[in-house]
């Protein structure tokens, strides 16, 4: 089934195009970045090794300079030790009892010389201290060698004053044998002179050449085992296989650099450092003359050889892991490439089968557009017959509110006007029967009395009616106009003074005497309304007496000011206090809200206030809201 779909597809004109013009360019640009990146890869791979290889050379070339520089000035110093100049004048056994002692002392504090001796001008020990098992021991007269046939002393009293000489990189011989185990030595001397500057033999310091070689295969492991030691013929002092070590010693004449890479071995030897590449792997190399510090000539015979290589078989395993890894890749590429061929020309068939269908389609697609315009129009209509409800709602309680305390005025002027009526119809009474003085003077009274409570109820009647005219003027426009908000802020406060008397909580107001402000009253007057009827239904738990906060205050330097209300009710979570200002969210749905009150108060300080309006909510501590806007 799959293979006849597939056949189908070849057969489809855009397939076949697209495996010409796409397909084909695409393989070729693969196969010759899959040369390119075989090689860039290879080199990635092969330059931390390199470098490593080359790091290792040089760290071992300063551990070489650290040991051998240490035992020349160990040489020197025992050389110029008083101790040693009072023994070659009088070797008493008191003296070389004494020189006994240092040496047994700097042997212990170095810990990295396998025997220091005095050696007279004829060859014998005369002061002998070996380092057995961690610890010095001065050797007895017994056991004392006479080693005046030995290349060490012979060269080390032929030099002069000052003069130090370094013995060649060997094994240990006690009595002329080996010592067992195997002791790798370096034997630093300098001759001794008295003070009439006669030659008295030499100061020889066996270095334990273990230490050295120890920390040389240190760096090797560091940076990938691959660094050798080698003599000026040839002779691994340190090689990657142990048995290959000390062939001059042990007569393998063929355990030598030169006799296994003998081609490797002549390149080395044409410079003094360098590195090339040949069938056995990547060689680096650098010589070193243990000589060289002491100021003499360098000379080729004398020179050690630091060798790090690369083993062709670990250079061919990644060339092996490069090609793999590049292998895989193209056959990634391909594979994609293959897939976008094919999927570019089903899409452009599906693309022709897809216009067919949208062309049949395009007049119930317009149908559905006409409907969907009329369903927006629908809702846009709906939507602001609930903005309208919304405000129709906010005046009617402005009304209550004003009707409610018109009722007090008006019902104190209706008891005074009444008790006048009253007063006046016993003053006729009394003149038809004969009116007294003190009655007359009781009527006036009276009269004054009640003229003055009808004419402040009648005033404070007329205050409330200016008020209730501008802010239902100023509700039912958004004209801009200049106004006190100091003033806005009082007659808002009328409307809540009915629902204040009958509610455990309180509203305090916090504002300057007055306010200039050049903005819309309306709107702004009906934020505020909204804001405090919020905290008056939502803020408090029942049995709760709530505190809700009304500051008002303004900055003068930015002509800006600011309004809070602020109350210390149950506060919101974060989830509510994400979607609070959201149209038709309410947490009081199916007991009166309907999520619009906090929506429209968002709308009318954004859009026509031009203000910012924040809000700060913490569940048990209260809310804030925060209303900014310019003073013109």
């Amino acid at each position: 089934m799959l293979g006849q779909q597939w056949r189908t597809l070849c057969q489809a004109k855009p397939i076949r195009r697209n495996l010409m013009l796409l397909f084909l360019p695409w393989t070729l640009l693969i196969l010759l970045l899959m040369v390119l990146l075989y090689e860039r890869l290879l080199d990635a791979k092969l330059e931390p090794l390199l470098r490593d290889q080359q790091n290792s050379l040089n760290e071992g070339v300063g551990v070489l300079n650290r040991h051998l520089s240490a035992l020349r000035s160990h040489v020197k110093f025992l050389t110029h030790q008083p101790l040693l100049t009072k023994v070659l004048e009088a070797s008493t056994e008191e003296n070389v009892h004494a020189l006994s002692l240092l040496f047994q002392e700097f042997s212990d504090s170095t810990g990295v010389y396998d025997r220091i001796r005095w050696l007279d001008e004829y060859g014998t020990e005369r002061v002998r201290v070996d380092l057995r098992n961690g610890r010095s021991e001065v050797v007895g007269a017994d056991q004392l060698q006479n080693k005046a046939s030995r290349y060490f002393f012979v060269e080390a009293m032929n030099l002069p004053v000052d003069e130090f000489y370094l013995s060649r990189f060997d094994l240990s011989q006690d009595f002329g044998v080996l010592e067992q185990p195997h002791k790798p030595t370096l034997r630093g001397a300098s001759p001794v002179f008295d003070e009439q500057g006669k030659r008295r033999g030499i100061l020889v310091l066996n270095y334990l050449g273990q230490v050295l070689l120890q920390r040389l295969r240190q760096v090797s492991e560091v940076y990938g085992g691959n660094l050798s030691l080698v003599d000026h013929e040839g002779y691994w002092m340190l090689a990657a296989d142990p048995q290959d070590a000390w062939g001059f010693m042990l007569n393998k004449a063929d355990a030598t650099l030169a006799n296994r890479h003998p081609q490797s071995w002549r390149k080395m030897r044409a410079e003094r450092s360098g590195v090339f590449t040949d069938d056995t792997g990547f060689w680096a190399y650098n010589y070193f003359d243990p000589r060289e510090q002491n100021g003499e000539p360098q000379v080729a015979s004398e020179q050690w050889l630091l060798v790090s290589l690369i083993p062709s078989e670990r250079v061919q395993m990644l060339r092996f892991e490069a090609f793999w890894q590049v292998l895989i890749f193209v056959c990634v590429m391909l594979g994609l490439g293959l897939a976008v061929a094919v999927r570019l020309a089903i899409a452009e068939i599906e693309r022709d089968q897809a216009q067919r269908e949208l062309e049949s389609s395009s007049q119930a697609l317009a149908h559905s557009n006409g409907e969907l315009r009329e369903t927006v129009e629908q809702l846009q209509r709906t939507r602001g017959a609930l903005l309208q409800a919304e405000k129709l709602s906010s005046l009617g309680t402005l009304v209550a509110g004003v009707a409610h305390e018109l009722n007090t005025p008006i019902g104190a002027a209706s008891v005074a006007a009444s008790t006048l009526h009253k007063g006046s119809q016993d003053v006729q009474k009394s003149f038809r029967d004969g009116l007294q003085r003190s009655v007359l003077e009781r009527f006036l009274q009276r009269n004054d009395e009640g003229l003055a409570i009808i004419l402040g109820n009648l005033t404070r009647m007329a205050q409330l009616t200016r008020a209730f005219k501008q802010l239902a003027s100023d509700r039912a426009s958004t004209e801009r106009r200049s106004f006190d908000l100091v003033e806005l802020v009082r007659e808002v406060m009328l409307v809540f003074a009915p629902k204040l008397k009958q509610s455990p909580h309180q509203v305090s107001l916090e504002m300057p005497d007055s306010l200039l402000l050049d903005s819309y009253p309306g709107p702004l007057g009906q934020i505020l309304q909204n804001l405090i009827d919020n905290a008056l239904i939502h803020a408090f738990e029942p049995g709760m007496q709530g505190l809700v906060k009304v500051r008002v205050d303004h900055d003068v330097l930015v002509r800006s000011c600011l309004i809070e209300v602020t109350d210390n009710g149950v506060g919101m979570s974060a989830d509510v206090l994400a979607k609070i200002f959201d149209p038709f969210f309410t947490t009081r749905r199916g007991r009166g809200g309907t999520g619009l009150g906090l929506h429209i108060t968002h709308q009318l300080a954004v859009e026509i206030l031009g203000a910012d309006l924040q809000v700060r909510s913490t569940p048990g501590q209260g809310t804030q809201f925060r209303l900014r806007l310019a003073l013109a």
